[in-house]
């Protein structure tokens, strides 16, 4: 094959890639009745923004990068609490609100931010006149989103769906066109602090480890992580022929950790920093993986909590600490039986 023929094949492969790319920017090829609202791809958007002055609340997401890797950022305004009686005597638990907050999203956050590169509506209705608007909750506007981009600024009006139906209405403040877009366009917003942030504690499979380091106060333990016919299995590095099935169901516990509230990047619980008792490393082939640690704070006294801690956890994954339920403190419990 000439010199010639080789750099033609590979211009042309150079072309399908960026075509390639240029595909996976702008996803699928639009549906019947489908119009593009704005043209724009990931790397154009600097961030999204949801203001419902109904609620005084927000929500913006941003693209971010961490040692996790590339995610998209979670920045939620001050949200309302679940209501539940007022103590008088510790006005500190009657707390309306939960602070500002800046957390890592999840897939859905992820979809929702690619559902703006480009931004689509199931179909457009047009100019509409002001009775029509109002009709619709366009007019007075409750709820808006901003989409900031590299080359300007775009605003938009959202309505809920009418009562019966599934799709909000939007209205394009450039040239004041509405159309019907995705119900999850609103939806996602709206529970923001439920639907988009991630809650998971490690992004890898326990599979993928080999090794344990678990440490409290000044005991170290490692554990050799294999896996058989049943699962994995974790046996002392010092007998690693020798199984260890009651270490096994703790560390199971530990690794199915699930958050009841997720704090934002520098957020100190209201009972003050949590103190570090018990951290677990967990490597592959001599490379970290990943860690968990978990940390007492002090409970705030409470009729029904007086003198429980209150137990939190950080990971590789997490921006700020997981409060962790009320049984988490039987983890640490068990882990200084196992351990001493």
């Amino acid at each position: 094959m000439s010199y010639r023929h080789v750099a033609i094949q590979g211009t042309l492969a150079l072309a399908a890639l960026i075509a390639a790319y240029f595909t996976w920017q702008r996803g699928a090829e639009l549906a019947p009745g489908e119009v593009v609202v704005v043209d724009s791809n990931k790397g154009d958007i600097g961030s999204l923004r949801f203001d419902d002055l109904e609620k005084s609340s927000w929500v913006e997401l941003t693209q971010a990068n961490d040692e996790a890797g590339p995610f998209v950022s979670v920045h939620l305004g001050p949200q309302e609490k679940p209501a539940k009686p007022a103590d008088p005597k510790h006005p500190a638990e009657a707390q309306s609100k939960t602070p500002e907050r800046w957390v890592r999203g999840n897939d859905s956050a992820d979809k929702l931010f690619a559902g703006f590169a480009p931004l689509r509506a199931n179909r457009i209705l047009g100019i509409l006149d002001p009775a029509k608007l109002k009709d619709l909750g366009l007019e007075p506007a409750q709820k808006r989103i901003t989409l900031n981009l590299r080359h300007g600024k775009r605003t938009f009006v959202v309505a809920p769906p009418p009562p019966g139906g599934s799709e909000p209405y939007l209205r394009d403040d450039s040239d004041g066109r509405v159309y019907v877009v995705a119900r999850s366009l609103l939806s996602d917003f709206q529970s923001a602090a439920t639907l988009l942030v991630d809650r998971r504690p490690h992004a890898f499979r326990l599979e993928e480890a080999d090794r344990l380091l678990v440490s409290m106060g000044t005991v170290r333990r490692e554990f050799i992580l294999a896996k058989g016919e049943n699962g994995v299995h974790l046996a002392p590095a010092a007998t690693p022929d020798k199984p260890d099935p009651t270490v096994k169901t703790w560390h199971d516990r530990l690794f199915a950790l699930w958050p009841v509230e997720v704090l934002g990047k520098g957020e100190v619980p209201a009972e003050g920093s949590p103190q570090p008792t018990l951290h677990v490393d967990y490597k592959a082939h001599g490379r970290k993986l990943g860690f968990i640690e978990l940390a007492k704070a002090a409970a705030i006294a409470s009729s029904g909590e007086a003198g429980k801690d209150t137990i939190y956890a950080r990971s590789e994954r997490t921006l700020g600490w997981f409060k962790l339920g009320a049984d988490a403190p039987s983890l640490l419990t068990d882990a200084a039986n196992l351990l001493h």
